[in-house]
């Protein structure tokens, strides 16, 4: 188990016993007394000039102004660096005596990347690390010297050799487990593999001297989760993440996508929105009931059932998530829909 594990924390996602007594309509009262939801999910249409209706985008959560070179470089103290760009990305560098260690290159933003490292030093990059496979934050990997390592968890490395893609050069390192530690010119950067939160491999990238921690395609900043909660395969995987990040020591958070770096109120801010959503699922899952959800439906049609069952229980949860996170979250509105249906399936299956 990592250091990390014995760090204690306020438990932002409910117990497996409250989300029972959620499932069961004895969810708490505090987190179900607010309506508004279901108006601006369900009652959006897309109007005659082809956008749809959100929700507006609280002034915390809207994208900073880019500059004409199309990103944002951050200083974040110790030699390492935040690079934010058009396009909704994030990644990051350390600058070391020995040379730099880039932490993702999403697609099309290779040559972005290098430049912000060109503001900053003309050492060569020596190191590359791979936060997990995924194309949209690792399609700009060949962009860096040939000589240069290639770091991964052997899960990832799996993924890129079955992928075959030359934007995504083989990891030339490897490790196996749960943890490693790389050491590159007096620096270091700690790699932990805390299981599949979004995608196998996916690593928590931690500077503990400099306090900054990299998580990818899990938290979004000052925005509501992605679709169908970033598109994890595990939801209690997912939602224990916010726990796993708090145990760490850090002042920054990359997340590679939205246009600000989180902190921890951020993260708190997040595992308080999962807490809701999970209560909000739950008592809608205990109290809407199936028989008349689905009286209008063919009794042999067991998909259409589950289709228009499952769309009643979505549907109310909307309508019992407390309407503040309009107002608090960017995109609340968007993707509640998904995000709440992939809670209620992990509720049904895990």
């Amino acid at each position: 188990m990592s250091e990390h594990d014995s760090a204690t924390t306020a438990d932002l996602i409910l117990s497996r016993r409250t989300l029972l007594l959620a499932a069961a309509g004895l969810a708490p009262a505090a987190l179900l007394t607010q309506a508004g939801y279901a108006s601006a999910v369900f009652g959006a249409a897309p109007d005659s000039g082809g956008t749809s209706q959100f929700a507006p985008v609280p002034e915390r959560a809207r994208p900073p102004q880019f500059p004409s070179k199309e990103y944002l470089l951050d200083d974040l103290g110790g030699g390492v660096f935040g690079v934010r760009g058009v396009g909704n990305y994030q990644s990051m560098f350390l600058v070391t005596r020995r040379g730099v260690v880039a932490v993702d290159a999403p697609a099309n933003f290779g040559d972005t990347l290098l430049a912000a490292i060109g503001e900053v030093t003309d050492k060569p990059v020596t190191h590359f690390v791979y936060s997990h496979a995924h194309v949209d934050h690792t399609g700009g990997a060949h962009r860096f010297p040939p000589n240069a390592r290639y770091v991964a968890h052997e899960l990832t490395a799996e993924m890129l050799r079955k992928a075959a893609d030359p934007r995504r050069p083989l990891p030339t390192q490897t490790f196996a487990g749960q943890r490693h530690v790389l050491h590159v010119g007096g620096e270091r950067l700690i790699l932990e593999y805390r299981g599949n939160n979004h995608l196998a491999g996916n690593l928590f990238i931690h500077a503990p001297d400099q306090r900054v921690l990299m998580l990818v395609d899990v938290i979004t900043p000052r925005w509501a989760p992605f679709f169908r909660l970033g598109l994890s395969p595990n939801v209690p995987a997912y939602t224990d993440a916010t726990n796993q990040v708090l145990g760490y020591d850090f002042t920054t958070l990359i997340t590679g996508h939205a246009g600000h770096f989180g902190t921890r109120a951020d993260v708190e801010e997040h595992g308080r929105y999962l807490a809701d959503l999970q209560a909000a699922t739950g008592h809608a899952l205990g109290t809407v009931d199936f028989a008349a959800a689905v009286k209008d439906v063919s009794p042999d049609n067991y998909q259409a059932q589950a289709k228009v069952w499952t769309g009643a229980v979505v549907k109310r949860a909307a309508e019992l998530m407390p309407s503040s996170w309009l107002t608090q979250l960017g995109g609340a509105d968007v993707f509640l829909p998904d995000n709440a249906l992939a809670m209620l399936w992990s509720m049904l299956i895990d």
